[in-house]
């Protein structure tokens, strides 16, 4: 069973940087879960506006990649600077 959660922000983020954020994410999911394991346990898609970004996990590993990337926005835009909702298969579009 697998999670998709959308994470929108309010105010102006730069696309380019949250990719690094997330690939800081991953990368230190797969230290703790090695690489292959991370690889199978999340997908994500980055809106070229950077409004949202939307990540399906599937598992501890992407669990834990979700929670990192969740405290890096934390940390660099504020928690007030975007919400986070959990989709269920019934909506549409991601982005």
């Amino acid at each position: 069973m697998s999670d998709v959660l959308r994470f929108e922000f309010s105010g102006e983020t730069d696309e380019r940087a949250l990719e690094a954020d997330l690939g800081l994410a991953i990368l230190c999911a797969e230290c703790i879960y090695g690489r292959p394991r991370v690889r199978m346990e999340i997908s994500y898609v980055v809106d070229p506006a950077g409004k949202a970004v939307v990540l399906e996990t599937a598992g501890e590993a992407g669990d834990a990649a979700t929670r990192v990337f969740a405290g890096l926005l934390a940390t660099h835009l504020g928690e007030q600077a975007y919400k986070v909702r959990r989709l269920s298969s019934a909506d549409t579009p991601v982005l």
